[in-house]
């Protein structure tokens, strides 16, 4: 197995953008596996496993790497071609945290309608207003902040240093169980 490869066809690189598929190359890169392991590991159906194999195969991502004699036909074992994959930006089919942004708006959009009981539209005589009307009954568990805030280079450094410190804090709770939660924080000059 060669340390790294570089990804030059794109229809390879679209798997390394595709979180299940990625998963289960990757899956592959520290040992050889059959596809009753893989399944068993990523709670993947064995259909959609072997059909994802023989793309992986044809794109040279995986090797079979020997085959199991039975009754009936073989097992066969895989693993990844390589232990790491370059991916050239060009090829990635946008930002790595794509996938990651479609899965957090969608989960903070179903938990904030579920707390919203409607929108009130009325005119003041000034202007159009809308206010939300929340569901007290049942309390929003997302949270979504967005400012503006005007900070010099250094203030914006240091900012950003203490979301880092205070996400990677939450992320290395020792034995934490619990639900999944995506977060996202982001600075950037605007």
């Amino acid at each position: 197995m060669i340390d790294m490869t570089d990804i030059i066809d794109p229809a390879a690189a679209k798997v390394f953008a595709n979180p299940r598929q990625r998963k289960l190359v990757l899956a592959l890169v520290d040992r050889e596996r059959s596809l009753s392991d893989l399944a068993a590991l990523t709670q993947t159906p064995l259909n959609l496993l072997h059909h994802h194999m023989r793309s992986f195969l044809r794109l040279g991502l995986v090797e079979i790497t020997r085959r199991q004699v039975r009754a009936g036909a073989p097992i066969k074992f895989y693993r990844a071609t390589a232990r790491a994959f370059f991916v050239p930006a060009e090829l990635a089919g946008g930002r790595p945290s794509d996938s990651m942004s479609v899965r957090l708006r969608a989960a903070v959009d179903r938990n904030l309608a579920r707390t919203v009981k409607g929108v009130v539209y009325s005119h003041d005589g000034d202007g159009a207003r809308m206010r939300v009307v929340r569901d007290k009954d049942c309390p929003a568990t997302a949270f979504e902040v967005w400012l503006e805030v005007h900070l010099d280079e250094a203030d914006a450094a240091t900012l950003a240093d203490e979301l880092r410190t205070l996400l990677a804090r939450f992320g290395r709770r020792p034995g934490a169980s619990g639900r999944a939660w995506i977060v996202h924080a982001a600075i950037a000059p605007s």
